[in-house]
């Protein structure tokens, strides 16, 4: 009982995250929420890099298998609290820049990233969402739960279709500021280096039946990349 009582609040602590994260997103490049003057000196840089540095190191080692097999049933569950929680904290720390927005369009800008959000919302169709949130973990008493390889839906196309729409979803904005273009490029970057470690759990998970998707559909781009 105690076990999926955790797993649960875990699971609103992460979709908590989430909506707080997604909600500076959008107020910041929608211009809904005003812009705060930023301090003198570089000190807001070297923040904003200490922050999203402790996001990826979180969201990256604490995915990994060695850490999931420490903690058992709950690793899951520890896995999205914890990222709820900083991901949190990278919101309400992350420092304002100075210098005008990159790039002002119209606001129209915004329904390709309502359309990356709803992918994402979408694939959570084709995956078992209970055990990716570790609700099933509790719920079962089992901390290893695999399903069948993904290629359908959304993953005819791409690898990694999740990705995908969260990069359109933060991109596609009518504003870009400059504390939000750091963000995105950082996280853009962090993307990009999660995605070949993630492969690698993938490989060890499914071997040559995932070594035969990957040279079959793009990864990130489809048809092209």
């Amino acid at each position: 009982m105690f076990a999926l009582a955790f797993a649960v609040i875990a699971y609103l602590i992460g979709l908590a995250g989430a909506g707080v994260f997604f909600a500076y997103v959008v107020g910041t490049g929608t211009g809904y929420l005003p812009r705060t003057e930023p301090t003198a000196g570089a000190g807001d840089w070297g923040k904003n890099v200490f922050l999203l540095t402790l996001f990826a190191l979180q969201h990256s080692g604490m995915a990994r298998l060695t850490f999931k097999q420490r903690l058992g049933v709950l690793g899951r569950s520890i896995y999205v609290a914890t990222s709820g929680i900083v991901v949190t904290a990278l919101v309400l720390f992350w420092e304002p820049l100075s210098g005008e927005p990159v790039w002002q369009g119209p606001i129209w800008i915004f329904a390709i990233s309502v359309l990356g959000a709803l992918g994402i919302i979408a694939c959570c169709r084709w995956f078992d969402h209970g055990s990716f949130f570790g609700l099933t973990q509790a719920w079962t008493g089992e901390s290893e739960i695999r399903g069948p390889l993904c290629i359908e839906g959304p993953y005819r196309y791409v690898r990694h279709p999740l990705m995908l729409g969260f990069l359109i979803a933060i991109w596609a904005q009518p504003i870009m500021p400059p504390e939000l273009l750091m963000m995105n490029v950082e996280l853009t970057v962090y993307v990009l280096i999660a995605i070949p470690l993630e492969e690698r759990d993938l490989v060890r998970d499914f071997g040559e039946e995932y070594e035969t998707y990957r040279t079959k559909v793009a990864r990130l781009i489809p048809f092209v990349w």
